[in-house]
């Protein structure tokens, strides 16, 4: 299973998702990415915002995110998810969105395991 996240501009295909899978899991393995490309701390606090047709709406860490992706059925070409920073304000003009990120990443393979922590529900991640 699978869903895409723009993060800086750019479509992130993350797969091997679970009906358990949170916002909090995929948002972790984005940054992890992204941390290991252009040392972007993983400690700052980021979210999932869920844009449909000029709503958008910050998801809670604990959405399930492959269910909500679900219920929008024949509505989800109209929607897309964007990675932004938590502390963003939605009115804000400012830098805060896959439309104004000021760094490029690449495709990538994250080798994650049972282990890796709080990603118990997704293994074998792959971000293109």
């Amino acid at each position: 299973m699978k869903i895409s996240v723009w993060v800086c501009r750019e479509e992130k295909l993350v797969l091997g998702l679970s009906k358990r899978t949170t916002c909090a899991d995929v948002v972790q393995v984005l940054l992890e990415d992204q941390n290991s490309e252009h040392g972007l701390s993983v400690s700052q606090s980021y979210c999932i915002v869920e844009k449909w047709r000029g709503f958008e709406r910050i998801l809670p860490n604990q959405t399930k995110i492959f269910r909500l992706w679900l219920a929008w059925a024949e509505q989800q070409k109209n929607v897309k998810f964007v990675l932004v920073k938590s502390d963003a304000s939605l009115e804000s003009h400012g830098a805060r969105s896959a439309e104004s990120c000021r760094f490029t990443m690449r495709k990538k393979i994250l080798p994650l395991t049972a282990d890796s922590p709080d990603v118990g529900t997704l293994r074998g991640v792959i971000i293109r």
